[in-house]
C-alpha cells in the first residue's frame, strides 16, 4: 500500500460531510478513501445488503440442487424467494406491495 503523507483539507457544512460519511459507508470506504475516489474519477460501488445476500444464497441453494428437487419443491422455493425479494425491496424503496411499481 501506497504511503499517504499529504494531507488536502475541505470545508463543508455540516449537512454535505453527513452525506459525504453516508456515501463512502455504503461503499465500505474510509471517508479519506470515497473522497480520493471520487475525485479522481474511479468507480465506487456499493456493498450489497444484507437481506439481498440472503436472497442471493437462497437462489444458489435452488441453482445447486435443481435436479435433485421435485419441480413443486421448486416453485414453492421460488415463491418463497420472490416473497421475500419483494418484501425487502418495498420496505427500503418505499414501492407497493404487489411489485409492480
Amino acid at each position: 500500500m501506497r504511503n499517504k503523507t499529504t494531507e488536502i483539507c475541505i470545508r463543508t457544512n455540516e449537512n454535505e460531510k453527513k452525506k459525504l460519511q453516508k456515501n463512502a459507508q455504503k461503499s465500505g470506504l474510509s471517508l479519506s478513501a470515497y473522497l480520493r475516489k471520487v475525485g479522481l474519477k474511479q468507480e465506487i460501488f456499493s456493498i450489497p445488503d444484507k437481506d439481498f445476500y440472503k436472497i442471493y444464497v437462497d437462489i444458489c441453494k435452488v441453482k445447486d440442487n435443481i435436479y435433485k428437487l421435485e419441480k413443486e419443491k421448486i416453485e414453492q422455493c421460488l415463491s418463497i424467494i420472490e416473497k421475500n425479494f419483494l418484501e425487502i425491496y418495498n420496505s427500503k424503496s418505499g414501492g407497493d406491495n404487489n411489485g409492480n411499481d
